[in-house]
């Protein structure tokens, strides 16, 4: 579950990222809403969330300043900035800092959001322990395997191809690594230790590039809207999906397109 923290100085957008968030997904858990940057920071400290919403531009103490100050105490807590198109330059500053993601308030919904938080809770699986009690029964799970040394490595391939061939099938859709680890009956831990084992990714690298290999291939030969496409491999808010395409193919949707148009000529 991640615990979070809200710091904004609107009381509109606190009031609708709680609304958004609280009892909207039971891996999200609001433990405390902050209306200045100093608030945030405090409220931080006590709190030891897991990740802070934080505003770029607020009384007392500004976005950045407060995000430094935190990670200073908790430097595994991670930071979704929102921001106006004004501070898009401050926005970049965030990110050099170590924010995990900025979102513009203009184009703020609460799927995008929710799937950035989802994609954190997914790669803090693969980053730290978890409670001793699963930890128990990776190892339990794991003696079993190598109990039978000459059938382990046959038996890891064969639940992570069969999980492959549901990542394939499904990427269209909302899928979680919990999701993905029910289908070879594995807790969400163990299956992210034996995914990044077999395959060399974590789960939610191996998702995403997934994703963006398939939307490349319908941006060089389909004619559909950059909107129809990110739809079309899992990703519900289309700005979201640009900035990932930019992120990790190194080029926007748009110039893909447009590189791949002019080559074809």
């Amino acid at each position: 579950m991640l615990r979070i923290v809200i710091a904004d100085d609107e009381l509109p957008i606190r009031e609708w990222l709680n609304y958004c968030l609280k009892d909207k997904n039971t891996k999200l858990k609001i433990v405390g809403i902050a209306s200045d940057g100093l608030q945030a920071q405090e409220l931080a400290v006590q709190e030891k969330p897991d990740v802070v919403i934080m505003d770029i531009r607020m009384p007392k103490m500004d976005g950045i300043t407060a995000m430094k100050n935190i990670k200073k105490v908790l430097p595994q807590t991670e930071f979704v900035i929102l921001t106006n198109y004004a501070d898009f330059s401050y926005a970049k500053q965030a990110i050099t800092c170590g924010a995990k993601e900025y979102i513009l308030k203009s184009e703020l919904r609460s799927s995008e959001l929710i799937e950035i938080l989802v994609k954190i809770e997914e790669e803090r699986y693969t980053q730290y322990d978890r409670p001793r009690i699963a930890d128990q029964l990776e190892r339990a799970a794991q003696k079993t395997l190598t109990e039978h040394s000459g059938e382990h490595i046959d038996t890891n391939n064969q639940f992570i191809e069969k999980a492959l061939m549901y990542i394939h099938e499904h990427f269209d859709k909302t899928i979680s690594l919990a999701d993905v680890a029910g289908q070879v009956y594995r807790s969400p831990e163990y299956f992210s230790r034996l995914f990044k084992e077999v395959t060399g990714e974590n789960f939610s690298i191996y998702l995403i590039n997934y994703r963006l290999t398939q939307a490349r291939k319908l941006l060089i030969n389909t004619d559909f809207k950059i909107t129809d496409i990110a739809y079309r491999v899992g990703y519900q808010n289309p700005s979201y999906f640009s900035r990932l395409y930019k992120k990790y193919m190194g080029i926007t949707p748009e110039d893909e397109r447009r590189k791949n148009s002019l080559k074809a000529k």
